[in-house]
This record gives structure tokens, C-alpha cells and sequence, in this order.
């Protein structure tokens, strides 16, 4: 008598792929608000706070296209907090499932997809990704859904197929300008591809389109050009940055020290780099077995990933490899992974994958967030109208989307300098940088509420004024300074 099939391999390919899909989206949905808003994350809660007017001209004094932040306002309108903010880019995460799932199987058969599907669905850095109300998420889907649609209207051309590729394209760039890369190296993926002249003409000239829609932006928001030749946080090339950058592809952005657990969260984030590199590796050994055609298939998806080494290429002179924009470009790798999965033993593949899950689980329940807004109900309750709320640049923005009216009102970046663009000072309150306490703060006896990261002390303080207490959560601190005899 013949064993029981298992319901599971009696579902058809979309069948399965859904379930992954919908395991995927249960996880990332169950997430949204589990970490309070990080940096960055703060930008978009204080830019998307503003009419919509008003929120466009900060996002044009900053650094991004404006598409991202106006599907973040919509959803504002009706749904805020964390859980709002963090909607569009779990939602691109959730598509990014099916649509590497796609390219897989376009390499070797459903196995891959399926395989590339669930591993999608359970990394740690594309789980963490969809959980951060910046724009990397959406762009990186959109960018995939722009390989796969050339892909197609290369091999069966039409009208409809271009016109959705362009549209696509457009979207992506209009979302990141890192795309603009990410779709320069898919182009060149294209031409190495050498389909006849006239279609790769079409995407050549598909591609420049979508390029050029942009440029009204563009000469709206000219003080971002102006950025260009500004300093930059990103450090400068070295292998340790390049490790650093790879590494990320899987495990998802570095744990910042201080957070609880934080040695054991790094060892399960060297977990999922070994099961990702694994999976890699295992398409590099399964070369000679594919055939011609999976491996024109994968070297095509490697070759449109080469916009990561157009980045490290120009961080020679200007820093620009960091794993946040490289996200937008590599995503096809997770396709190759997924054909690796599917040539290597089920049991193998299967521990590899949970060497990917938990780590996503411990990453995702554990606090890794500045906890700043658990601060704010203490400096609520206390403040006055002789009070002063400083903070320092780091945590500015995140009192300013979340502190009510009083706080706001009172809310100050105290810093000995003026700080530089990329701290998102487009979104800042007039008047929000200080060099030192207001007089009437001084003259009328008030107290200091100071924010800050752990042991950051104010750049100065008036004489006499001396700390009445402290109190600390997850990457943050909160210290009372008070004026003498108080």
C-alpha cells in the first residue's frame, strides 16, 4: 500500500504560493506596531503630519521623490501612528513575495518559486524591511516588478506589456532614486540578453522614459541637487563596510549596542547570513546541472543586480554602498537563492529556512527601536510655560511626530551646532534649533527636560541649573535639569 500524499504537494503552484503569501503577510501584519517609530521613520511621521502642500515642499527640501510619502499621507488621513505609517511598505513587502517567486520559476520551475516565496517571507531583512515607514520596501518591489515585466515583454512583446513596464518604471523611480540604478543594471541586464534590435530599443527607450518623467520633479525640488555636493553619513569604502553591506542582504540592518539580548540577536543575524550564503552558494555548485536555458535565466538576474557594484564603484570617491539603498538593486539574488533551495536536499532546505525564521521572529518581537515616545507621558504631565524640552538630533523628530501640543510647543534641538541636512532638518519647526537655553527659561526658574541617547549630556547648561533625575528605556534617555534651590 503507497503512503498518504500530503495535502501540501496536492495544491497547485498558485495554490501554494498563496499560502506562503498569505504566512507572509500574517507575519508582517502582526508586526506593525510591535517597535515604537525608529530614526528615519520619524522624518516620514513628521512630514506626513503636515497638509499636504506643506508636506510636499519638506519632502522637496529633502532627499527623496515625492510618490512614497503621498501614498504614506492617504494613509494617514485615516489610520495613524505605527501601525499607519508602516502599511505601504508592508503591503510592498508582502508583494515582493509572489513577485520574486516569480522570477525563480522563471529560472528553474515551481520548486524555485516556491522556495524563493518562503524565503522572502521569512528573512530577516525583507521582514524588516516591510516594517519601516521608509521608502526602500516599496521601491524594491516596484524595481522587481519592473525586471519581470521586461522580462516578459522581451519574450512576448506587445503594446500592453511595454506600457505596463514603463508605467512601473516610472513608479519606481518616482518612489527612490536609487532605482534609477537599480533599473540602469536591469537595462544592462537586457543588452546582455541580446534580444533582436527593435525590442531592445524599446526597452532602452521604455526605460529613458520613465527616467525622464521625473525631471518636473526634479526642477521643482532643485535644492535637493544642491545636496549633491554636501556631506554624507555613510562611511567610506573598505572591506569592512563591503562585509558589512553583504551581510545585511540577509540578516537585516545591524543592532545598534545597548539594545537588550543584543549579543544573542547578532548571533541568530550570523545564523541568517550563513543559511543565505548557503542557499547562493548551492546555485554556484548546481551550475553545470541547470540547463541552458536556467542558466542564461540566472545570469541574467545577476547581471541586473549590478547596480549594488555601480554603488561601491562610485563609493570610491563619494560613499554611497549602504545596505538600505543596495536593497532596492539585489533583490533578484533572493530569486537565485530560491533556485539554490530547491537543488539541495528538502530537510537541508527546510533548516535553512528556519535558520532565516528565527531570527526574524527574535528581531521582530525584541525591542530594537529608540523607545523615545515611552518617554513622552512623564514629560506630558510635568511640562509648564516656563519648562524647556530639549532634545538632542537624533530624537527631535520623534518627540515632534508624537508629543501632544504642549510639548511641541516647547520642544528645541539643543546642540553647540546647526545639524546637517540628512537629519531630516526639512521637516524641523521654525526656530527648532537652539545653542543655548532661552533666557526667559532661566529668568523665570524653569526646568530642562533633556532627550537624549544614554549618557549624552546637553552641550551646556546655565549656571547653577544641576540634574534632579533620570530615567532610561531602550536607546534613550530622559534627564531633568533643575535651577538652583529647586
Amino acid at each position: 500500500m503507497s503512503a498518504p500524499r500530503s495535502r501540501f504537494a496536492e495544491l497547485t503552484y498558485g495554490q501554494a504560493l498563496a499560502l506562503v503569501t498569505v504566512a507572509g503577510a500574517v507575519f508582517r501584519l502582526a508586526l506593525l506596531a510591535r517597535q515604537q517609530l525608529g530614526i528615519d521613520e520619524d522624518f516620514t511621521a513628521a512630514v506626513v503630519s503636515k497638509p499636504l502642500g506643506e508636506m510636499l515642499g519638506a519632502v522637496g527640501r529633502d532627499s527623496a521623490p515625492p510618490l512614497f510619502y503621498i501614498a504614506e499621507w492617504l494613509v494617514a488621513q485615516a489610520w495613524q501612528g505605527p501601525a499607519g505609517l508602516r502599511l505601504v511598505p508592508a503591503a510592498a513587502g508582502i508583494a515582493l513575495i509572489p513577485l520574486v517567486a516569480g522570477l525563480a520559476r522563471r529560472v528553474a520551475g515551481d520548486s524555485a518559486g516556491l522556495w524563493a516565496a518562503a524565503l522572502v517571507a521569512f528573512l530577516p531583512a525583507t521582514l524588516l524591511g516591510a516594517e519601516n515607514a521608509r521608502m526602500y520596501s516599496a521601491a524594491g518591489a516596484v524595481v522587481v516588478a519592473a525586471t519581470l515585466l521586461v522580462w516578459r515583454a522581451l519574450e512576448r512583446p506587445s503594446g500592453r506589456r511595454w506600457i505596463a513596464y514603463t508605467s512601473i518604471a516610472a513608479a519606481a523611480i518616482w518612489v527612490d532614486y536609487f532605482s534609477a540604478v537599480a533599473l540602469t543594471g536591469v537595462v544592462v541586464a537586457v543588452v546582455w540578453l541580446r534580444p533582436e534590435r527593435q525590442r531592445l530599443m524599446v526597452a532602452i527607450l521604455a526605460t529613458a522614459a520613465a527616467f525622464a518623467s521625473v525631471g518636473p520633479w526634479l526642477l521643482l525640488s532643485a535644492s535637493q541637487i544642491a545636496h549633491a555636493g554636501d556631506s554624507f553619513w555613510i562611511p567610506p569604502l573598505s572591506p569592512g563596510s563591503v562585509a558589512g553591506t553583504f551581510g545585511q542582504l540577509f540578516a537585516g540592518p545591524p543592532v545598534d549596542p545597548g539594545v537588550p539580548g543584543r549579543d544573542a540577536l547578532v548571533a541568530l543575524q550570523v545564523l541568517a547570513v550563513v543559511a543565505g550564503s548557503m542557499a547562493l552558494v548551492a546555485v554556484a555548485v548546481g551550475w553545470r546541472r541547470l540547463q541552458p536555458e536556467a542558466r542564461r535565466a540566472t545570469t541574467f538576474l545577476l547581471v541586473a543586480c549590478c547596480g549594488v557594484a555601480a554603488l561601491a564603484a562610485v563609493s570610491i570617491w563619494r560613499p554611497l554602498l549602504e545596505a538600505r539603498y543596495a536593497g532596492v538593486m539585489w533583490l533578484p539574488l533572493f530569486a537565485l537563492a530560491g533556485v539554490g533551495l530547491a537543488s539541495v536536499p528538502r530537510r537541508v532546505a527546510a533548516a535553512a529556512l528556519v535558520a532565516l525564521a528565527v531570527p526574524s521572529l527574535a528581531l521582530g518581537f525584541t525591542p530594537t527601536h529608540p523607545e523615545t515616545a515611552s518617554l513622552l507621558p512623564e514629560i506630558e504631565s510635568r511640562v509648564g510655560a516656563d519648562d524647556l524640552v530639549a532634545a538632542d538630533a537624533d530624537h527631535y523628530l520623534l518627540l515632534l511626530g508624537s508629543g501632544d501640543a504642549a510639548v511641541r510647543a516647547r520642544l528645541h534641538i539643543f546642540a553647540a551646532e546647526d545639524p546637517p541636512w540628512y537629519f531630516g532638518t526639512a521637516a524641523y519647526a521654525a526656530g527648532a534649533v537652539i545653542h543655548s537655553v532661552p533666557a526667559s527659561v532661566v529668568a523665570d526658574g524653569g526646568s530642562i527636560f533633556w532627550v537624549a541617547d544614554p549618557g549624552a549630556a546637553p552641550p551646556s547648561l546655565p549656571a547653577g541649573y544641576h540634574s534632579l533625575e533620570t530615567r532610561c528605556v531602550v536607546l534613550a534617555c530622559l534627564d531633568v535639569y533643575g535651577p538652583p534651590g529647586g
